[in-house]
C-alpha cells in the first residue's frame, strides 16, 4: 500500500544519511551545532587545552544518528502493535490459542475477487480462515505465499479456506498477480483490497499480515511477517482449530 511504500522510502533515506558523508541533514547538523556550543569557553579563564579541544569524527556522528535511529524504530514498532497484546502470534505456537471467550470479533470486510465480483469476510463462517495481506512488492509476502499450497492441500478437506488480499494498485496487480498465480499454481484464488479499506480496517502497517479466524469468525491469532505454514507447527495450530465446534454467530463488526 502507498503509506508502507512511502515507510520503506523513509527507512532508504535514513540508511543514506548514516553512509553518505556527504549529505548533511538537519539532526546531523544538530549533533554538530550542539558540540560547537559544548566547546566554547565557559570564560576567559579557560586552559587553551580546552579551545583545542577537537570535534567529533564523522564516524561518532554517524554511530550517534544509527542508534538514534533504531531506538526510534523500536518505540514505533512497540507502539503499533500494542493492539495485538490480547491476542496469540502465530509464530508462538499452538500452545497459544486463546480460549474461545477471549477472542474478539473482526470487521467484516468486503473482500474483491474479480470484476464485479465481491464476497463478505462473514461469508466464510463455518470454516477457519487463514486472512492474508501481501503485496508484488513485497518479498516476505512473495517468499510466504507458495507455502500456503500444502497448508491448503493437507486441511481444506476438514474446512481450512486461505484468503489472500492483494493490496496494490489496480494496474500494479493486473500486471502481475495473473502470471504468479500461474505460475506457482495456487489452488484457491486471490482477493483484492486496491483501496485498502479491508487492510486499513485490520490495522495493517507491515506486510505480510496474517489473521487466523476460527468457525465463528473470532479472530484467534495474528502475525505480521513471513511464516512457514507448512510446517509442523502451522499445521497443528490450524487442526486445533479445525477440531473445535463451530459456534456461528454475530461475531464481524461493521466495516
Amino acid at each position: 500500500m502507498r503509506r508502507l511504500k512511502e515507510r520503506a522510502k523513509v527507512r532508504r533515506r535514513t540508511y543514506s544519511i548514516t553512509t553518505c558523508p556527504e549529505a548533511k541533514p538537519k539532526l546531523l547538523w544538530f549533533f554538530m551545532d550542539e558540540t560547537k556550543e559544548e566547546q566554547k569557553p565557559k570564560d576567559s579563564g579557560d586552559s587553551a587545552e580546552t579551545a583545542r579541544r577537537p570535534p567529533l569524527p564523522l564516524w561518532a556522528k554517524v554511530l550517534m544518528m544509527s542508534v538514534l535511529v533504531f531506538l526510534v524504530a523500536i518505540g514505533y514498532l512497540r507502539s503499533t502493535h500494542q493492539h495485538a497484546e490480547n491476542v496469540a502470534d502465530i509464530q508462538e505456537g499452538p500452545s497459544d490459542v486463546p480460549a474461545a471467550d477471549k477472542r474478539k470479533p473482526v470487521p467484516d470486510i468486503v473482500l474483491t475477487a474479480g470484476p464485479g465480483s465481491n464476497k463478505k469476510l462473514s461469508d466464510f463462517k463455518g470454516h477457519v480462515v487463514l486472512l492474508s495481506f501481501w503485496a508484488s512488492w513485497c518479498t516476505p509476502c512473495l517468499i510466504e505465499l507458495p507455502t500456503f499450497i500444502d497448508l491448503h492441500d493437507k486441511l481444506s478437506a476438514k474446512g481450512l479456506v486461505i484468503v489472500p488480499v492483494n493490496v496494490d494498485e489496480s494496474d500494479q496487480a493486473a500486471q502481475f498477480v495473473g502470471d504468479f498465480w500461474k505460475t506457482k499454481k495456487f489452488p484457491f484464488p486471490t482477493f483484492y483490497d486496491p483501496n485498502h479499506q479491508g487492510a486499513d480496517s485490520f490495522h495493517v502497517d507491515s506486510l505480510p499480515s496474517n489473521f487466523v479466524l476460527d468457525k465463528s469468525g473470532k479472530l484467534v491469532a495474528q502475525g505480521y511477517g513471513a511464516n512457514d505454514w507448512s510446517s509442523e507447527t502451522s499445521v497443528k495450530f490450524i487442526e486445533q482449530l479445525l477440531n473445535e465446534t463451530a459456534v456461528v454467530g454475530t461475531s464481524q463488526s461493521g466495516n
